[in-house]
């Protein structure tokens, strides 16, 4: 079978597109670049959460990290004049993404979907003018590539800014609510959220000098040694994608001796069946269970060893997200400095899961209907100091599917 999107079922244009995605988002010195800038702006998003005076901060958690991973995300692909510092530029964003469906039904979209119709038109001239001033050339590799292989093709720079805003789309929509679910289980479970700290607490390192106290947290230790937060953040991933990958059949197929697959026929897989398969992951394959993916902790099914490919929230083959590792780098690191830094307390006194039934039709995670507020409290003995990332042996990768375990 065919990717769709990849291979013979594809165009070339979108063959080109997206092979080169893979080499800019692979670990190297584009990634490192992706990664060095989005950390840094984690750390001042986090910075303005401190108490100003005596008044502890409350926010909407989900509000909160939609507009700093929008920032954060952005900022580090499309440089120092990302289009979605405008804060109607990233309003237009979500508005466009929240009417993606009314969208492709495209019957007159200025009507029935006017909202998002108009917001698309928003993101499409910020994009324009960002292409127009030349901006992207102090981009990321990312964009700088995008640009360059639809601009040889003699694409005009407008139709380059639309597809550019429907791009955004691969980069936003799914890190939101990754991180979201994330810190959610991790703070609605005390002892859990004590063990990622002790966890995150032997791969940190304190320095005080005449300039003060400087906390450390180096990430490609976070990466080796801190298995509890990442099976955390793979079972939050398993539990709450709802991916689908598409096969194109390219020739007549039977599988298991009884299922006609016709050749030309469009095959979906929705990550959620295998997620969800008891033979695959055990009987409690429905409860949320943080150290399902330790590698020390058996599956409650033992006798049958789990295959690595069961796991499909970043998708796979051909089609395997080019971005799973800036994706992963930037959900660890929030997930890391904020519980090192923070308590979050909701203020209904209790952590209780939103519902996703609204979940959008390209989101790739569900996303909770509801928000939680939630009061910033800064963690004892913990309040003082500059707070930075360390990125040493940042080759090493996170093996998050069974592509990268050879890696």
């Amino acid at each position: 079978m065919a990717s769709l999107g990849s291979g013979e079922g594809a165009t070339d244009d979108s063959n080109e597109l997206y092979k080169l995605m893979h080499p800019a988002l692979a670990p190297g010195a584009g990634l490192d670049s992706l990664n060095q800038t989005a950390v840094q702006n984690i750390v001042k998003a986090l910075d303005g959460l401190r108490p100003q005076g005596h008044k502890t901060p409350r926010i909407r958690l989900l509000d909160w990290i939609r507009h700093n991973i929008t920032l954060i995300t952005t900022s580090a692909v499309y440089g120092d004049h990302n289009p979605f510092k405008s804060r109607e530029v990233e309003e237009a964003f979500w508005t466009f993404e929240r009417s993606i469906a009314m969208l492709l039904i495209d019957i007159l979209p200025s009507l029935t979907a006017r909202k998002g119709h108009q917001a698309r038109d928003v993101l499409s001239k910020a994009f324009q003018d960002y292409f127009d001033a030349r901006h992207h050339e102090n981009g990321s590799k990312l964009v700088q590539g995008r640009y360059q292989s639809l601009h040889k093709k003699k694409v005009p720079v407008a139709d380059i800014a639309r597809y550019e805003a429907c791009g955004s789309i691969a980069i936003l929509v799914n890190t939101t609510p990754s991180t979201f679910w994330t810190l959610f289980y991790i703070f609605a479970q005390p002892r859990l959220l004590q063990d990622c700290r002790d966890e995150i607490d032997s791969v940190m390192s304190t320095t005080t000098s005449k300039d003060g106290i400087r906390r450390t947290i180096h990430m490609s230790s976070i990466r080796q040694k801190c298995p509890t937060l990442t099976s955390t953040m793979q079972e939050a991933l398993r539990i709450h994608s709802v991916g689908n990958q598409v096969r194109q059949v390219m020739q007549d197929t039977v599988l298991d001796d009884k299922y006609l697959l016709k050749k030309d026929a469009m095959i979906m897989m929705p990550s959620q069946v295998v997620h969800t398969e008891p033979t695959v992951w055990g009987p409690s394959v429905g409860e949320f269970d943080h150290t399902r993916f330790l590698k020390a902790v058996k599956p409650s099914n033992a006798s049958k060893k789990r295959s690595p490919n069961a796991f499909r929230a970043f998708g796979g083959g051909t089609t395997l997200c080019p971005g799973r590792h800036f994706a992963t780098t930037e959900i660890l690191a929030m997930a890391a400095m904020m519980i090192m830094r923070y308590d979050l307390i909701p203020l209904t006194g209790r952590w209780v899961a939103p519902k996703t039934e609204n979940t959008n039709l390209v989101a790739g995670m569900m996303t909770p209907d509801t928000d939680i507020e939630v009061e910033v409290m800064s963690r004892q003995g913990y309040q003082e100091g500059d707070w930075v990332f360390d990125f040493a042996d940042s080759d090493m990768v996170l093996a998050i599917t069974a592509e990268d375990k050879g890696h």
